[in-house]
C-alpha cells in the first residue's frame, strides 16, 4: 500500500458522509483481495478535527460484505492496541448503481513489510516488537489472527519520529479477515492464512492457536532479515511437496549465517515443530533480541509470488 496519492485526480467525484461525519472522496485503488480492494481516500469534511487528512478505504459489495463487517467488529475489539492498524469507523456508499460497504481505515504510507528488502538490524528489532505488542494483545483477547506475514504488516509514519529517534515507520498489524476466535472449534477444517507462513499444524490438521501465530512472526522476522520467504521453493515445484515439506517433514526454514547472535536464537524460540515448545508472544517481548527497544516504542507506536492457498479440505500428509 505504498502508492501515494499525490497529483492523482479523483474520478469518483460524489462526496460521501461517515457515521462519524467524515466527508471523503474515494481516490486510487491501491491493494485488491478476496473481500473487494482498497483505496486513498482524502477528507472533505470532518467534526472535530479527530481524522487524518488520508485515510485508506477498505471496500466491498454490501451483498459480499460480511467477512468485512466481521474484521470492522475485531478491529474494534482491539483498538486499545497502538501496534494495530486503527479503524475510524464505517459507511454504506452508492456508487456507480452499487451498494458498497467501507471501513474507514488508517493509511499506511509506507507500504507494507513485503515491500522491503533485508532490513537492517536495529529496524528488524523495532518491528518485531510491534508485531509482538499487537499479537499479545490479540491472543490475550482470545483470538489468533491466522495470517501474520510481511504482507499484512503495514508501516505508518511516525508522528514521535523526530523526538524519540525511531525508525520514522511504526509497523501495525492489520488485515484480521482469517481471524478466529481461540475456542472456536467448529471452523478447524478450514485452512487459512498463507502457506509459506504457516505452522506446521496448520498445514497438517488446520489447528490455529496462539502458537500458530508465532510461528508466522518467526518466518515474517526471516523475511524482513533476508528478503526472501522463508521456505526456498524451487521452480516447478508441486504444492504437495511444499506441504509436506512445512507440515510433514523435520525440515525447518533456514536463519541466515548473517544474522546476528540474538536474532538466531530469537528465532529459534519461534521456529520449532512442536507448538507446545514455541514461546508465547509475552515471553519473546522479554528476549535479548528486543532488549535494545525501550519501553517507549509501545507506548507510541503509532497475490504475493511463490504464494501457496490450499483448499480446505487438502491434507497434506
Amino acid at each position: 500500500m505504498s502508492t501515494s496519492p499525490t497529483g492523482y485526480k479523483n474520478k469518483i467525484q460524489l462526496k460521501k458522509e461517515s457515521k462519524k461525519n467524515m466527508i471523503w472522496n474515494r481516490g486510487k485503488t491501491i491493494g485488491r483481495g478476496g473481500f473487494g480492494l482498497v483505496s486513498i481516500a482524502n477528507l472533505q469534511h470532518q467534526t472535530g478535527g479527530q481524522f487524518p487528512p488520508i485515510i485508506a478505504v477498505k471496500t466491498a459489495k454490501v451483498s459480499a460484505s460480511d467477512s468485512l463487517i466481521e474484521e470492522k467488529k475485531l478491529l474494534d475489539l482491539f483498538k486499545e492496541c497502538p501496534c494495530i492498524l486503527h479503524c475510524f469507523g464505517d459507511d454504506v456508499t452508492a456508487e456507480e448503481g452499487e451498494e458498497l460497504y467501507n471501513i474507514l481505515l488508517e493509511y499506511a504510507s509506507g507500504g507494507c513489510l513485503a515491500d522491503r528488502k533485508g532490513l537492517p538490524d536495529y529496524i528488524v528489532r523495532q518491528h518485531t516488537k510491534s508485531i509482538l505488542i499487537a499479537s499479545s494483545h490479540v491472543h490475550k483477547l482470545g483470538y489468533v489472527h491466522c495470517d501474520v506475514k510481511p504482507h499484512n504488516v503495514l508501516l505508518v509514519a511516525d508522528s514521535l519520529y523526530s523526538r524519540n529517534k525511531g525508525v520514522g515507520e511504526i509497523a501495525k498489524l492489520a488485515d484480521f479477515g482469517s481471524a478466529k476466535n481461540i475456542k472456536d472449534d467448529q471452523d478447524n477444517k478450514e485452512f487459512r492464512g498463507t502457506v509459506l507462513y504457516a505452522a506446521p499444524e496448520s498445514i497438517i490438521h488446520q489447528e490455529y492457536q496462539p502458537e500458530s501465530d508465532i510461528w508466522a512472526l518467526g518466518c515474517t522476522v526471516l523475511h524482513m532479515i533476508t528478503g526472501k520467504s522463508p521456505w526456498k521453493v524451487e521452480k516447478g515445484a508441486k504444492a504437495e511437496d511444499v506441504l509436506y515439506k512445512i507440515g510433514c517433514s523435520r525440515a525447518l526454514p533456514d536463519i541466515p549465517s548473517k544474522a546476528s547472535k540474538e536474532a538466531k536464537d530469537f528465532l529459534k524460540k519461534c521456529l520449532i515443530k512442536n507448538p507446545n515448545a514455541r514461546w508465547t508472544a509475552d515471553m519473546l517481548l522479554s528476549h535479548p533480541f528486543l532488549a535494545s527497544i525501550g519501553n517507549s516504542h509501545q507506548q507510541h507506536c503509532g497475490r504475493q509470488k511463490h504464494c501457496f492457498y490450499v483448499h480446505s479440505r487438502v491434507q497434506a500428509c
